[in-house]
């Protein structure tokens, strides 16, 4: 086996590699939008007798932590082995290095999206963010009276949403741990209205909430047509919906319940603990199915946890378990204003697997929760101490896939 980047005559193979994994046939324009995002010295390939068999690509992204700090992070993405060569290994080869591409770059923390839950826990990855997707039947997304925004809300097209979405976009970021920076390449791909990605959705939506002519809020939409004896049973998937303050999101969402001849709404890529619940009259009629979002390995434990900040000021001794780059047993003090954390001998207060560590990075998940599932060793007092030290007045939260 050789493993290595690839060249750019090497794309179109190195996608074949994946529509194999994925049971996808990708189309000439599905290509071209992808390759506007990937980064070639980032990727890895492994081929077999000159034959490509594998792939993996890294990104390099920027991503919110507690605290509002950014911190450079490698994307795993486009991970995908043919089924002839399966279990020889392939797999673990090529995570190794993309995790070596991500240390070589100084990047403490490595992410993902998985395709299966039980893929990525023996590299060290833990899930670090969810999300809820959620659904209400229009004849009940009605909102409280007393809900108000003072600003107005205009449908614009795709080109003034290149220009508007992104200043929104950077000013709610510091908001949500989890939430990544994106370039205009990735707001390229990220607002590409391909036929093939439609599943019979329309074509893409754009509201933009303002307040005296500023953006303050926008979604991107979709609305699927149905009609049953004459009467209209539409779908709209709300498939983005971002406020720099809840007040925009409300205003967006008065808009989105407004629409004419929707029976259903689908509020996709929701933060867990989200103010949408509590603004409608019958909070019991929007459903709510949890969902994986991001998964983060940890490269540089010291590095990764003095980056983001903590709910109250604390000191905490670590053990952590798992590969040789990260085991070791780690004292953290932290606080609002900042953290240390170094490498020391001595007997830690919580012992757990750096993929563990990894689920509580964000401040989503509790210590106790995860103590209860065989997933932490620890005294009750430590896990109390470490939960009020890692939990975050925001969710954490993703809403850039990749």
């Amino acid at each position: 086996m050789e493993y290595r980047p690839i060249t750019p005559e090497e794309y179109e193979p190195y996608i074949n590699v994946l529509s194999h994994t994925f049971a996808w046939d990708p189309k000439p324009e599905e290509l071209e939008v992808e390759r506007k995002r990937f980064e070639f010295e980032r990727s890895i390939a492994a081929f077999d007798d000159g034959d490509l068999i594998g792939t993996g690509a890294n990104y390099t992204f920027r991503m919110n932590v507690p605290g509002g700090r950014r911190i450079d992070v490698g994307g795993v993405t486009m991970i995908g082995v043919l089924p002839s060569h399966r279990r020889q290994g392939v797999l673990t080869r090529m995570m190794s290095e993309l995790l070596d591409d991500s240390r070589r770059r100084e990047e403490p923390v490595s992410i993902l999206w998985a395709s299966e839950s039980s893929i990525y826990g023996r590299f060290g990855f833990g899930n670090t963010t969810r999300h809820a997707d959620r659904v209400v039947e229009k004849a009940h997304a009605v909102l409280r009276s007393e809900i108000t925004a003072p600003g107005t809300v205009r449908l614009i097209d795709k080109e003034e949403a290149l220009r508007a979405l992104p200043q929104v976009y950077e000013r709610a970021v510091a908001r949500y741990p989890g939430w990544i920076e994106r370039t205009p390449n990735e707001w390229e791909v990220s607002l590409a209205d391909l036929e093939s990605w439609r599943s019979g959705y329309s074509s893409n939506r754009f509201a933009l909430y303002e307040e005296d002519g500023v953006p303050r809020g926008y979604a991107r939409y979709r609305v699927k047509e149905e009609w049953k004896d004459e009467i209209p049973q539409n779908t709209l998937d709300a498939n983005s919906v971002v406020g720099v303050d809840d007040v925009a999101a409300m205003g967006l969402w008065r808009f989105l319940f407004g629409i004419d001849l929707v029976k259903t709404i689908r509020a996709r890529h929701r933060p867990l603990r989200d103010p949408l619940e509590h603004m409608l009259t019958d909070p019991r009629r929007l459903s709510f199915k949890v969902v994986e979002g991001i998964w983060a390995r940890l490269l540089d434990v010291p590095v990764a946890l003095e980056a983001r900040r903590y709910a109250i000021d604390g000191a905490l001794t670590i053990g952590v378990t798992g590969p040789d780059d990260v085991a070791g047993v780690y004292r953290l003090e932290g606080g609002p204003e900042g953290a240390m954390c170094t490498k020391v001998d001595g007997e830690p207060e919580l012992t757990m697997h750096v993929a563990t560590l990894g689920m509580r990075y964000l401040g989503d998940h509790d210590f106790t929760s995860l103590a209860g599932a065989g997933l932490v060793e620890g005294s009750q007092d430590a896990l109390r101490r470490a939960d009020l030290m890692f939990g975050w007045h925001e969710p954490a939260w993703c809403v850039t896939g990749f």
